[in-house]
């Protein structure tokens, strides 16, 4: 299950929580209603910093794969020798 799944269901347990925490009556219904929104509102901003990070995550991912491409694309133009790939290679893997 990845982060969005889990996301979705802590959301969706919340809510049914609120609902019978909330009880009867049109003022309990008022509360309720209320407290859905509450509940809907923070999840919104708890996906929305989920979302920031991985998107942040996947960036940095892309950024180092680019750089071995480079230093693959550096090697095989005879700009550095095999010791310098090597030594390049590790610290970008590292």
């Amino acid at each position: 299950m990845d982060n969005k799944d889990s996301t979705l269901w802590i959301l969706i347990a919340l809510l049914v929580a609120v609902i019978l925490v909330s009880g009867g009556g049109m003022m309990g219904f008022g509360m309720g209603f209320g407290a859905i929104i509450m509940v809907l509102f923070w999840g919104a901003i708890v996906w929305l910093v989920i979302s920031l990070i991985n998107a942040g995550t996947k960036k940095s991912e892309e950024m180092s794969e680019s750089a071995l491409a480079i230093l693959k694309k550096r090697y095989a133009r005879g700009e550095i020798t095999k010791e310098q790939y090597l030594e390049m290679e590790t610290e970008l893997t590292g």
